[in-house]
């Protein structure tokens, strides 16, 4: 039996531009990108805190979309039931991302929780897309490539992300080398400024090249007026919603 987690990375993901809902009523693009790696997170919380507990005290989680994307939402419609499109879909998903990055920090200090942007990297993202678009990706990947994160690049700076000191937990647990992470040799800065802007906070929101994301107004504003505390419970609240029909369609395949 598994007792301890020491890093997750959730990979960002593309589906179809129109919305497909799941049985549950979800838009299908949106769980992809919010709900469902919230879920595994969640879900992934006691053994990330058995791990930040337990020698060598390393605890690390990474959700890799959108960070440093963020645009306006719809605090009227979080879920975009009524109000849907690839645009408000990637908004919505990304700011959400961004706060519950700060919410599980807060309520889990010996784990890092990053929220992390990959820029444009050439894979087979647009497999599941409609045959116009393929085509289009296509062409459009031949003349973009000078512009293109390498998956080799991404890769090992995702690794850099999972496993450096640069990006300590906001409580380590322990006197452990290794519970803020791998030190960088060379006397380089090893802790880097969390979402409130001051070192070593625990939640980060990185870019492409593992830098933080700076001086967002819209999240600031956001942040005033409780945005965390909406998101987080409007995620709970599908959580909730999510295992009610799970429980009654087991319920009613049983009858």
């Amino acid at each position: 039996m598994v007792s301890s987690l020491s890093s997750k990375c959730l990979p960002c993901c593309f589906t179809n531009t129109q919305p497909t809902e799941t049985t549950e009523g979800l838009d299908r693009k949106f769980t992809l990108n919010f709900y469902s790696r919230m879920r595994f997170i969640s879900n992934l919380l006691p053994l990330l805190k058995a791990s930040s507990e337990t020698a060598p005290h390393f605890s690390r989680s990474i959700s890799v979309l959108g960070a440093g994307y963020e645009e306006k939402i719809n605090f009227d419609d979080l879920e975009l039931k009524n109000t849907f499109s690839p645009r408000k879909c990637a908004a919505h998903t990304i700011v959400m991302n961004d706060f519950m990055t700060e919410e599980f920090s807060a309520r889990q200090p010996g784990t890092t929780f990053i929220h992390s942007s990959p820029l444009a990297v050439k894979t087979a993202l647009a497999r599941d897309a409609p045959l116009w678009m393929r085509v289009l990706a296509q062409g459009a990947g031949f003349l973009l490539t000078p512009f293109f994160v390498s998956e080799q690049e991404t890769g090992l700076r995702h690794t850099f992300l999972a496993t450096s000191a640069f990006y300590p937990p906001k409580s380590p647990f322990g006197d452990d080398a290794l519970a803020k992470g791998i030190a960088v040799p060379g006397g380089t800065k090893t802790v880097m400024p969390g979402t409130d802007e001051k070192d070593g906070r625990g939640a980060y929101l990185v870019n492409w090249n593992n830098e933080i994301t700076r001086g967002n107004k819209l999240l600031q504003e956001y942040r005033e007026k409780g945005t965390g505390k909406i998101v987080w419970e409007h995620t709970l609240g599908i959580f909730e919603r999510v295992e009610r029909l799970s429980q009654e369609g087991a319920a009613g395949a049983t009858n």
